[in-house]
């Protein structure tokens, strides 16, 4: 049978980071099952900024150089290579300029004089020693007087001009503003945004001419539909629609601007499409058919497999590989707490005793963060729970939940652990009583259950649809699922799964189980099953 070929098409920016994105996770999950297949082989396209940062994805994800072809752009535009160039200086610890070193020179030079000084004074026998010092300071003083003066006199002029510029510039500013109006849209997105649109627009619109040199491939995948520029592939191509998040939580995204440009993208690509896959009923029958009028023929589901964090932190080779596992994860917890600073509470917190709940997710409006840390709070104090709660979310990127946390006191009881790698993940999940979910919306049933199964975690999640269509046994679901619009409901739930943890854990073992029968290697399958259909029509 000869080989298949089959494209897999990729048009993130530069600044793009696969390994902390979700559809990065189920990109590397695919790819590393397609590189057990044989008689498939996927082409990766992609502009040239995205090479290394996706070739050392792969490499995280342990998934073998030679498993794919990647194809990518002639060349990086200037522009980029420019705006990298000042990325990487402003992250780079900034070297210290002269006056600073000069600075550290006199400091240090002054300070030894000064102990030399007082250790003369302590030791002298004589009134000579004391003499020789006074005289000693009175020529330092002369000498230093004038460099005091001027360094004086440099601080004041700083100011004057400073002062000054504030009224010029915000003139020379309103001018300038004046005379760029004349050329702009009222309500047009500024420079930035519109330069990086452009760039996207055309680095993709090159990689489509060059996908459509490579007769030997069938057809495309896109993983998301963030490029209208995919349908203009003249092969045939499969879009994929995780989920429409905009279209429930406007007003939520309204904090994030630059998801609205996004989400016009996604609209353009539905749009222009003809084939869809996504990952559930919901989003094919209540995104797709109902509100962007997309024949349901054209869409078909590919649910999720499981993900197993087991071999991030299994610990093999000793009689006690249980106690052997949970010290390694205790070691991988305390690095991540490592990372948080110098302050002295979170430094003095030991791996080894801390209970904690668990709620790893990016924020974003749907993840339902607020509800929860209400939830805790009240757990914490009107039922007096001993746990901390850790996120893994930025809260710099979401300043709802860290104003939340500083306004109810619970900065040393919240803990935000993000960046953390995959093996941390896995302690993280190890370690803790309980993981929760509270996600008000998802395109598939929500990784949290699997992952925390994996290692054996129970867990409590919200009650919607697409976790329900895939938990669907009443009994399980009236056990561990809570309303998302309900802090009470759900710290009742957290309180009972706490008090009954290992009954939990026992229903959701058998329930895990069945689900592992699906692995990344049938999604793989179901995927060439429709790329070779259309390849057929």
């Amino acid at each position: 049978m000869p080989l298949r070929y089959f494209g897999i098409f990729l048009a993130y920016g530069p600044t793009v980071d696969l390994r902390k994105e979700g559809l990065g996770r189920l990109l590397g999950a695919f790819l590393k099952a397609a590189s057990t297949k044989e008689g498939v082989r996927f082409v990766i396209a992609c502009p040239e900024w995205l090479r290394s940062n996706f070739l050392a994805f792969c490499e995280g994800e342990q998934i073998p150089a030679n498993a794919f072809d990647i194809v990518t752009t002639d060349s990086v535009p200037l522009i980029v290579r420019l705006y990298l160039w000042l990325l990487n200086r402003k992250r780079a610890r900034p070297a210290k300029r002269r006056m600073e070193r000069l600075h550290e020179w006199v400091q240090r030079v002054g300070v030894q004089h000064r102990r030399r000084a007082e250790r003369s004074l302590v030791s002298a026998r004589t009134i000579f020693p004391w003499l020789g010092i006074s005289l000693y300071a009175a020529i330092i003083g002369i000498v230093l007087l004038p460099l005091a003066f001027v360094g004086w006199l440099a601080k004041v002029s700083y100011r004057v001009l400073r002062r000054i510029a504030k009224g010029v510039v915000p003139s020379l500013g309103g001018l300038f503003g004046g005379a760029f109006a004349m050329v702009h849209e009222t309500g047009e997105e500024g420079l930035e945004v519109r330069l990086y649109r452009l760039l996207e627009e055309t680095e993709t619109q090159r990689l489509v001419k060059k996908i459509d040199t490579l007769r030997h491939v069938k057809a495309w995948l896109s993983p998301t539909a963030f490029w209208p520029e995919f349908n203009q592939i003249a092969a045939p191509t499969l879009l994929c629609v995780p989920d429409m998040l905009l279209t429930e939580f406007p007003v939520g995204f309204a904090r994030e601007p630059e998801v609205f440009g996004n989400f016009q993208n996604v609209e353009r690509a539905i749009r222009g499409a003809q084939s869809f896959v996504t990952y559930s009923t919901r989003i094919k029958w209540n995104t797709l058919v109902e509100r962007d009028a997309v024949p349901p023929d054209d869409v078909t589901v590919v649910r999720h497999a499981c993900w197993d964090l087991s071999p991030a932190i299994t610990v093999k080779g000793f009689s006690q590989g249980e106690r052997a596992t949970r010290a390694y994860c205790e070691s991988l917890f305390q690095q991540a707490l490592g990372r948080l600073g110098a302050d002295d509470y979170v430094q003095g917190l030991h791996a080894g005793a801390l209970k904690f709940l668990f709620y790893p997710s990016q924020f974003r409006p749907n993840k339902n963060v607020l509800l929860l840390i209400e939830a805790y709070e009240h757990l914490l104090r009107e039922r007096f729970i001993q746990h901390k709660l850790i996120l893994t979310g930025d809260p710099k990127r979401f300043s709802q939940v860290s104003d939340l946390v500083r306004e109810r006191g619970l900065g040393r009881d919240v803990i935000f652990l993000h960046g953390l790698t995959a093996a941390e993940l896995a302690a993280c999940y190890h370690l803790a009583d309980l993981a929760i979910n509270p996600s008000l919306s998802e395109g598939g049933c929500p990784f949290t259950f699997t992952e925390a199964l994996s290692v054996d975690t129970p867990v409590v999640m919200a009650r919607i649809p697409v976790t329900e269509e895939v938990l669907s046994d009443p009994g399980l679901q009236e056990m561990m699922l809570f309303d998302p619009y309900d802090y009470k409901a759900a710290s009742s739930r957290i309180e009972w799964a706490l008090k009954n943890r290992e009954t939990l854990l026992s229903a959701q073992r058998e329930a895990y189980a069945n689900l592992r029968q699906r692995g990344w290697g049938d999604v793989v399958d179901e995927y060439v099953v429709i790329l070779d259909g259309l390849c057929q029509d």
